[in-house]
């Protein structure tokens, strides 16, 4: 084994209207800006030329896109939080990193992990649940496998699942002044059988069953936010279940 392998922090960014650069016009960069449009950040992508999809973004005003080469000086990259080097060239992505480094910025070169001032892992999103695998650069496709992995245990039904226990959090910070009570009460509510149901009317395409449970649950903790409340919440979520055909 040669020397320690190099160690990550992982974080989790907020992008929401942040400038981001992308130079390269290729299917990895559109990759890069479809991730990070994902994100809400706003994206310039710099090259001569531009896959069919970032021409498409480009003529909606979805991202600015300059048709050019790179060249160093670029007003895009001083202002970008995140700068991605893109391109099919080595010298090119390799001055983009050394420009941006030198900037201060945090730069991911597609060709040369090793010397990135970050990676990006492997993702699997569901609504609010961002369950992210990286491996460190030694095999992107072990991360790919157990992304796959990933995206069988926790399906589309975590999406709703999260979406209602934020509701249903909101409503009892509302209603319940003591913080050991309301913990209390969330840990309760991860012992309901709400997850089958929510996948029963993913799979389905039942949104009505969607609406009844979030509708139901909301009004129940509204009126009863406490451990007996939860407890009566699980009990019809049980007979839901066994109503169902769970």
């Amino acid at each position: 084994m040669a020397g320690k392998p190099k160690t990550y922090y992982p974080i989790m960014l907020a992008l929401q209207e942040k400038p981001c650069l992308v130079v390269g016009g290729g299917q990895v960069a559109e990759r890069k800006v479809g991730a990070l449009l994902e994100a809400g950040a706003h994206v310039t992508v710099v090259s001569p030329q531009f896959t069919p999809q970032l021409e498409a973004w480009a003529a909606q005003g979805v991202i600015a896109a300059l048709p050019s080469r790179y060249a160093p000086g670029l007003p895009a990259l001083s202002e970008a939080r995140l700068v991605f080097a893109a391109t099919d060239d080595a010298s090119v992505n390799a001055a983009v990193r050394a420009e941006a480094e030198a900037l201060g910025k945090l730069v991911n070169a597609a060709d040369d992990a090793a010397a990135s001032g970050f990676i990006v892992p492997a993702a699997v999103r569901r609504g609010r649940l961002t369950l992210a695998v990286s491996t460190a650069g030694a095999s992107p496709a072990v991360a790919a496998m157990v992304r796959r992995q990933l995206e069988e245990t926790f399906g589309p039904e975590y999406g709703p699942y999260l979406e209602l226990l934020h509701e249903l959090r909101l409503a009892v910070q509302g209603a319940v002044p003591d913080s050991g009570v309301r913990q209390e009460l969330f840990r309760a509510m991860l012992g309901w059988d709400l997850l089958p149901l929510l996948r029963v009317a993913e799979q389905t395409a039942r949104d009505e069953l969607q609406n009844e449970l979030q509708n139901e649950l909301l009004r129940r903790v509204k009126a009863d936010p406490t451990a007996e409340g939860i407890r009566a919440a699980g009990e019809w979520l049980r007979l839901k279940g066994a109503e169902t055909g769970l």
